[in-house]
């Protein structure tokens, strides 16, 4: 099973052609309501690829929290783990404009009262990000027995050894910067893998995601396609990393496969992945053209 450690919020999705400078004020073309926070959108998309998730978070006391439960029972995510809290529910507020990048404000509400007597954990896959009390998923690091995975978003942690908890670590290059104030990539990779005890994957969108160990790097490229939202793709990374890595799979076959969820899901509007159904044929295609590409590599050396 994979056990998501995580926050919800009601995500409003404001449509703009471009961002508005200091000072100006714009209009938006489109204002969408949606279920986000980075632990439910991980959950529902690793859920909808198949694997059976338990999401740990919480939610107010409020129409907006009986929503979340109602949309992570349709999804077939398991919500024994969901806290309900005499607060209200999380909110972000995300500006996307005509290119798909984003500006996202974050009003943490029920996810800051989330705290490490709500945590519980059997063995499989942990999942988690922090978007929650840095406490709270530390703990969850320490207790949690199996494979466990920190998607550093966003990277402000004050407790740097929480990463000696982490076996895989999930930054983008944004977040890699914050987390190893480095330049230089080598630099900061090596800072990191003196902590983090398997692997650090830099995500680095449309080139696709850099997988480090202390024997090796490896690049691994993501399929072209033309982004309308990225609002979601480090979530869908992470949920599609967890799945593969749950079936058994080897780390680069993992990464390969969330690299083919991730780009599928920018070219649609939302934070969430796809199901299954929807993206097995895109899978499929995609991999074959890598088989391919592989087996001319070979040919040539």
């Amino acid at each position: 099973m994979i056990y998501v450690v995580g926050s919800y919020n009601t995500d409003y999705i404001i449509r703009v052609e471009e961002f508005p400078a200091v000072g100006e004020t714009i209009f938006a073309k489109e204002i969408i309501v949606s279920h986000g926070g980075k632990g439910s959108n991980q959950a529902v998309s690793a859920a909808r690829l198949g694997s059976k998730v338990r999401l740990i978070a919480a939610v107010g006391n409020d129409e907006r929290g009986r929503e979340a439960l109602k949309f992570w029972k349709e999804e077939g995510v398991d919500t024994s783990g969901v806290k309900i809290k005499n607060t209200y529910t999380g909110s972000a507020y995300i500006l996307v404009n005509r290119r798909g990048e984003t500006m996202i404000v974050v009003n943490r509400g029920a996810n800051y009262e989330l705290n490490e007597d709500d945590v519980e954990l059997d063995d499989g896959i942990l999942l988690t990000q922090m978007e929650i009390r840095e406490n709270v998923v530390k703990k969850a690091l320490q207790r949690f027995e199996g494979i466990k995975i920190l998607n550093p978003a966003p990277a402000n942690i004050s407790d740097y050894s929480i990463l000696n908890y982490v076996d895989i670590l999930t930054p983008n290059e944004i977040e890699f910067k914050e987390l190893t104030s480095a330049d230089d990539i080598e630099y900061g990779l090596n800072i990191l893998l003196k902590k983090v005890k398997m692997a650090v994957i830099v995500t680095l969108g449309e080139r696709g995601a850099l997988i480090a160990t202390k024997d090796k790097r490896v690049l691994i490229s993501a399929p072209k396609v033309k982004a309308i939202d990225t609002t979601g793709a480090g979530d869908v990374f992470n949920a599609a990393l967890a799945h593969s890595l749950e079936k058994g799979e080897d780390l680069e076959s993992a990464v390969e496969f969330a690299n083919i969820i991730a780009s599928y899901s920018v070219t649609k509007i939302g934070a969430i992945g796809p199901k299954w159904e929807e993206v097995r044929e895109f899978v499929e295609k995609e991999k074959r053209k890598e088989k391919g590409r592989r087996g001319e590599e070979e040919r040539r050396n």
